[in-house]
């Protein structure tokens, strides 16, 4: 008999999609969840699943019915796992609400239905405003065509969300010229040079995935249209939602979907807590990292990344 490690690779890996962008995968049965695309996310799924088989006692993962799933979630939030500081148990703390929702992820697959969403019982706020892949893919399941093109722009390329008003092709705009600017920046992605204007107007470039940047072209207007955001005047060349319109309607998403909201800005810590692993990945020095992350995000001092990956 295979064991359950093997058992779960087997069953994952009828949903692998590597090499391909998000836009070209295919949700996974009746579930939410698309096609792994990520090396990472299809191994800490499957060593997921595993896990789970082996809590409940079973031989077979296949033994596992949507029912059984559901009761051990709704049993896990009430968990406390230990921390230990030099090998003495320190304090304790419920599961964290990434671990419910990993382990949500693993047995939805398996079953094949979108199990009901548990929400830890921990009181405590974790630091951190970035979401995760899973949290980003239900915010936008609550949400419309328009918002939810919005969200994949912003988390793809660490946008504010006035910034999204301001996108110019590379042809059309220059970044700010008085700064020092990485060479490295963008290293590993690949995708289309847009500017946008941010804070204290700053112009630098923003690296747009290629699916998404032909589909914001389809968005293109006209003619530029005058858009009046926060008492800002700003002329915008795509009809995409932006500014504190998208901001509002980002948060009420995210409370539908997930009984909280991180903001929209959130999504930025998104892209540098994942941006800095990828680069700390190839290879790059922690200062180094860091100061990519921080010039593609619009500052300059590696320091404010580290508010970023709280």
């Amino acid at each position: 008999m295979k064991s359950l490690n093997e058992q779960a690779e087997a069953i994952m890996k009828a949903h692998k999609a590597f090499g391909q962008s998000k836009a070209q995968t295919e949700l996974i049965g009746s579930t939410q969840y698309k096609q792994f695309t990520s090396v990472r996310s299809y191994k800490e799924t499957t060593s997921t699943l595993a896990k789970i088989g082996k809590v409940l006692g079973v031989t077979q993962l296949k033994e596992i019915t949507p029912e059984m799933a559901s009761k051990y979630l709704n049993d896990r939030k009430e968990v406390r796992s230990v921390t230990k500081v030099c090998g003495k148990e320190k304090d304790y703390d419920n599961l964290s609400q990434k671990t419910l929702d990993a382990e949500r992820k693993a047995l939805s697959i398996l079953t094949g239905t979108s199990l009901e969403r548990v929400f830890s019982n921990s009181g405590r706020r974790e630091a951190s405003r970035s979401y995760t892949h899973e949290q980003v893919e239900d915010i936008k399941s609550a949400q419309n065509e328009k918002q939810r093109f919005a969200t994949e722009l912003a988390r793809a390329s660490g946008l504010r969300a006035q910034e999204l008003l301001t996108l110019r092709r590379a042809d059309e705009d220059k970044k700010t010229t008085n700064r020092t600017w990485r060479d490295d920046r963008f290293e590993g992605l690949k995708g289309e040079v847009y500017i946008v204007t941010g804070k204290g107007g700053l112009k630098r470039e923003v690296l747009i995935p290629t699916d998404l940047a032909k589909k914001l072209e389809s968005y293109r207007l006209d003619k530029p249209k005058i858009v009046i955001d926060r008492k800002v005047k700003l002329s915008s060349c795509y009809d995409i939602s932006g500014g504190k319109n998208f901001s509002k309607s980002f948060c009420g998403a995210s409370k539908r979907a997930l009984g909280f909201s991180h903001g929209a800005h959130g999504l930025r810590h998104t892209y540098a807590r994942e941006r800095y692993e990828t680069l700390r990945l190839l290879g790059k020095s922690e200062i180094d990292a860091k100061t990519i992350v921080s010039q593609e995000l619009g500052h300059f001092r590696p320091t404010i990344t580290e508010v970023y990956l709280r």
